[in-house]
C-alpha cells in the first residue's frame, strides 16, 4: 500500500470516527472507547513510563491504542454490516494482518 493510500485511509477512519462519535444512537461507552486510545497517547500517565524505559514505554502507548481502534474500527464494520448504517468502510479499506 503507497504512502497516499495508507493517508486516505487515515483520514477515511477519522471521518468514519468522527460521524460515529456524533450518532446520538451509539452508547456513551463506546464513543469512549473510540476516543480513549488518543487520550491516553496524549496523557501523562502510562502503564510502562517514557522515562524509565523509552522504547518499551512508547510500545505500550501504541499497542493499546492499536488494539482498542482495531476493536472498535471491527465493531463499526459489524454494526454497518448488520443495519446497513452511515458508516462505511470500503471493503479493501481496513483490514487488520
Amino acid at each position: 500500500m503507497s504512502k497516499l493510500n495508507k493517508f486516505k485511509l487515515m483520514i477515511n477512519n477519522i471521518k468514519l470516527a468522527y460521524k460515529y462519535i456524533r450518532d446520538p444512537k451509539v452508547s456513551l461507552m463506546r464513543k469512549i472507547l473510540l476516543i480513549f486510545p488518543l487520550v491516553y497517547i496524549l496523557s501523562p500517565v502510562d502503564l510502562i513510563p517514557e522515562i524509565l524505559l523509552p522504547l518499551l514505554g512508547w510500545l505500550d502507548d501504541t499497542v493499546i491504542a492499536l488494539t482498542i481502534w482495531n476493536y472498535m474500527f471491527n465493531l463499526i464494520r459489524k454494526e454497518e454490516e448488520g443495519n446497513n448504517s452511515e458508516y462505511t468502510l470500503e471493503e479493501d479499506e481496513y483490514k487488520i494482518k
